[in-house]
């Protein structure tokens, strides 16, 4: 019966890797060339429609985002870069920008003094409070309203599923 088991679990994972480099079926190729396209514009239109409309980017928006919703007031800039999904290189460089123009501030974690954690400030607040809208509205008109109101749960669904899969399976197999 365990050698049945083993042999079960063989086959299955034979059959996944099969599976895996199988070349996409036509409709499948298409589904991966919008979602490869939708993955390469929406961050750069969002991001675009922030800096015209609020003068902010999409990464400090997202920075100043996380830091307001902090429960402790403040994040690690490694944190930080995780929830906002950006390296940690490229999350220093927006926590700088944002500290010279007085959004958020840096300290040096009291705990083992090598971290460095960010505060958001009161203009951090209210520069996030004013591209709001701003942001609400490119989403809504970039992202939300292509998509009809009865297949938003599905559209949600498949979007959960692939975040899942992504984040579950080591190195993305």
């Amino acid at each position: 019966m365990h050698d049945h088991g083993i042999a079960a679990y063989a086959t299955k994972i034979l059959r996944m890797t099969a599976k895996i480099n199988e070349p996409l079926k036509a409709r499948e190729e298409r589904v991966w060339r919008d979602v490869a396209r939708f993955l390469s514009v929406a961050p750069r239109l969002l991001d675009e429609d922030l800096q015209r409309g609020a003068d902010i980017s999409l990464s400090e928006y997202a920075a100043l985002l996380h830091l307001s919703e902090a429960e402790a007031g403040h994040l690690r800039v490694r944190e930080l870069a995780d929830l906002a999904e950006l390296s940690g290189s490229h999350m220093t460089r927006v926590v700088d920008a944002l500290t010279r123009a007085r959004l958020v501030t840096k300290s040096r974690n009291p705990e083992d003094g090598r971290g460095i954690d960010v505060q958001i400030t009161k203009a951090g607040l209210k520069r996030l409070r004013d591209a709001y809208p701003i942001h609400l509205a490119s989403v809504r008109s970039r992202i939300m309203n292509q998509v009809e109101p009865r297949q938003l749960s599905c559209f949600g669904d498949v979007m959960a599923a692939i975040v899942k899969g992504i984040e579950g399976s080591p190195e993305g197999h």
